[in-house]
């Protein structure tokens, strides 16, 4: 469930649908949804005169998402492309993924996945026989750190990277690394990323993603803190020397995906 406060005209239509009473109006004239209570059931959606509250997502079966990416085959087969699968997080639902990889794959399409990469080996190593590229991320090489930003350590990820480089020898993949100015970008963590990767055998390139605010509006819809909404861009020269310190490992690299 979504909520665009700024198109709200704060009518109470929402609060009188609701069955559940999952909606409510504060004292300053705010409607506060509890996301525990709420059954999705999308009443306050079509009531809403203003389209401030949307039902996010949908309900789609393997056929249906194959029956949208052939609509594009004309184009996947003059261009090399094809799909790739990404998130949230795809290995989340790993039958599904498979069997739109599988099917894909069956249709003369590339296929590629973009992975956090914390996902037990069991399931990605299902998923990579349908696979053409990987797309992975290095947040971070120190365990603690990685564990104060994201909740878990960085161990299931680096050794999945390295499983992936023994696994297929046909199977390529890149390095991500999201830049996120005085959270990961200090020189020390970017030297140490690029010799872990400098050992990998089958890397095409390392991408180093700048941090942007794109998501902030989003994560206000669905009801999320923003934690990062202080955090500053990356200039352009920081990152080229990001870049200069990569290459200094025979790596290649680029700035942006």
């Amino acid at each position: 469930m979504g909520y665009d406060a700024d198109n709200c005209p704060h009518c109470g239509a929402c609060v009188e649908a609701c069955a559940v009473e999952a909606i409510s109006a504060s004292s300053n004239s705010r409607v506060v949804t509890d996301l525990q209570r709420c059954d999705h059931c999308g009443e306050c959606v079509a009531i809403c005169p203003e389209g401030a509250r949307k039902l996010i997502g949908e309900v789609v079966t393997v056929k249906d998402v194959l029956h949208e990416v052939e609509k594009d085959s004309a184009f996947y087969h003059r261009s090399g492309g094809g799909l790739t699968l990404s998130g949230g997080e795809p290995t989340m639902q790993p039958e599904f993924a498979t069997e739109i990889l599988k099917g894909s794959l069956e249709r003369g399409f590339h296929t590629a996945i973009e992975t956090c990469g914390y996902v037990e080996w069991e399931i990605l190593d299902k998923i990579l026989p349908y696979l053409d590229l990987i797309y992975i991320d290095i947040k971070h090489m120190s365990s603690d750190k990685h564990q104060e930003l994201t909740g878990v350590g960085n161990e299931l990820i680096l050794d999945n990277i390295k499983r992936i480089d023994e696994a297929d020898a046909r199977l390529p993949f890149v390095v991500r690394i999201p830049v996120i100015p005085g959270v990961n970008d200090d020189a020390d963590n970017i030297r140490k990323m690029a010799e872990f990767v400098s050992r990998l055998r089958r890397v095409q390139r390392i991408e180093l993603l700048p941090y942007h605010r794109y998501g902030l509006l989003m994560y206000r819809i669905l009801f999320r803190d923003y934690t990062l909404q202080k955090v500053g861009v990356p200039s352009e020269e920081h990152l080229k020397d990001m870049a200069n310190t990569i290459r200094s490992h025979h790596l290649p690299v680029q700035i942006g995906g």
